[in-house]
């Protein structure tokens, strides 16, 4: 009788993550968080970023065990300090140049912005460093080696690429520059790789791209081809003053180009969660620490939601928001008329009105951007986190600690050209 054949190997485990952060705890952190940035100027911001981001990771499980960050306010505070004195020099040596010679607006213009570019991206990974070596997992620390100059060429020049593509060449890009980022990760002694396909990532994502730009382009091609000849001479004539009168056939056309345009700009605010649904899944499936994993069930349906349960949410708020406006400033035009005579003097008024105003849009701005931390950031956050699960978690079982440490520059520089990266 022959052996029985070899079993199987067992697949391995997945450890499902999970976020637990409530609304409730997070709202008192933003209100507070908001009023100090205002009452400091935005000094506070980099302690609010810090908070942020400690409520953030310290909700994060993987499986039973948490992820801690342990970054701090004044780091960040130094990091920009030090990247205003990057940035600082390019603002004034433009502003001298302008001065001495001011039809060269536009080059120096071009050549401010392509640097702020390449700083951005510089950011992009010396930020990144900076977080890993301020986050912990199981006592150990994550670590970032190379060099964020050499990140910040590649980039910049896998985004003009991109560019000149119109979008196409995205999905190589994003997939270089994932691959060096992850390869210069480690978790203790334990590297990390990134193996996703630029295929995959292309074919997910085709049909979104055609809908984005192939829409507008074939909306522009049969205006083109529908309006007669003549009509497009009338309207070089109006554009140029030689003509004052507007021809039905032009004025059919500027609306409809004016349409198209408004399509251009609509269609990809539309299918953006889509598309950030689909390279999310795409970078955790590709990620990998030694020989762990990750596997992500979020899907496009999942990411609209989100989306679109918080726009109707955040349209509710701009409506209350609204109300109560109308009602408190109608109650303070109501007390002046009353007042009548005994009213406020001109001046006196004015600065009252300006004060009004000016906390209107405070209140108005900060109820909006805190709804939106509520509404959308934070369930999406935990949809993300739901929707993972790490594979293989004990291959990092013998991870040993090989700290080191990152200076929050380049977390700070993103802020300092204003380019909005998050948190």
């Amino acid at each position: 009788m022959g052996s029985p054949p070899p079993a199987a190997p067992a697949a391995a485990a997945a450890t499902r993550m999970v976020f637990t952060g409530q609304g409730g705890e997070l709202f008192g952190l933003l209100v507070r968080g908001y009023v100090l940035q205002v009452i400091t100027l935005g000094l506070y911001r980099f302690w609010f970023t810090t908070e942020i981001r400690r409520y953030y990771w310290g909700h994060s499980f993987v499986g039973a065990e948490d992820i801690t960050y342990t970054g701090r306010g004044m780091e960040l505070f130094k990091g920009f300090l030090i990247a205003l004195a990057v940035v600082l020099p390019i603002q004034v040596a433009a502003f001298l140049i302008l001065l001495g010679l001011p039809q060269a607006e536009m080059v120096v213009s071009a050549t401010v912005f392509l640097a702020y570019a390449l700083l951005g991206q510089f950011a992009v990974y010396a930020g990144r460093r900076y977080r890993l070596t301020r986050t912990s997992f199981r006592g150990l620390r994550l670590r970032m080696t190379g060099s964020a100059w050499s990140y910040a060429f590649r980039a910049f020049g896998l985004w003009i690429l991109v560019v000149l593509s119109l979008g196409l060449f995205y999905p190589w890009a994003t997939a270089s520059m994932e691959r060096m980022k992850m390869r210069n990760t480690w978790y203790g002694d334990v590297p990390g790789d990134f193996t996703g396909s630029p295929l995959v990532l292309f074919r997910r994502g085709i049909l979104l791209w055609l809908m984005a730009l192939a829409l507008p382009v074939l909306g522009v091609v049969s205006l083109i081809a529908s309006v007669p000849p003549e009509a497009w001479d009338a309207l070089w004539l109006w554009l140029d003053g030689s003509s004052a009168r507007i021809p039905t056939a032009v004025g059919l056309a500027i609306a409809a180009l004016t349409g198209i345009g408004l399509l251009t700009i609509i269609v990809p605010i539309l299918l953006f969660p889509a598309f950030q649904a689909i390279t999310f899944r795409w970078r955790m499936e590709g990620t990998r620490i030694g020989g762990a994993s990750f596997t992500s069930g979020f899907t496009v349906g999942a990411s609209y939601r989100v989306y679109l349960l918080g726009a109707v949410a955040l349209f509710g708020v701009l409506i209350l928001l609204g109300i109560v406006s109308a009602i408190g400033f109608g109650g303070i035009a109501t007390v002046a008329v009353l007042r009548g005579g005994d009213g406020f003097d001109s001046t006196t008024a004015g600065v009252i009105g300006i004060v009004l105003v000016a906390l209107a849009y405070l209140i108005l701005f900060g109820t909006m951007w805190i709804a939106k931390q509520l509404l959308i950031d934070l369930r999406l956050q935990r949809a993300r986190l739901a929707s993972l699960a790490v594979v293989n978690l004990a291959a990092l079982d013998n991870a040993r600690a090989n700290n080191v440490d990152a200076s929050a520059m380049g977390d700070s520089l993103g802020s300092a050209v204003d380019f909005g990266f998050s948190t």
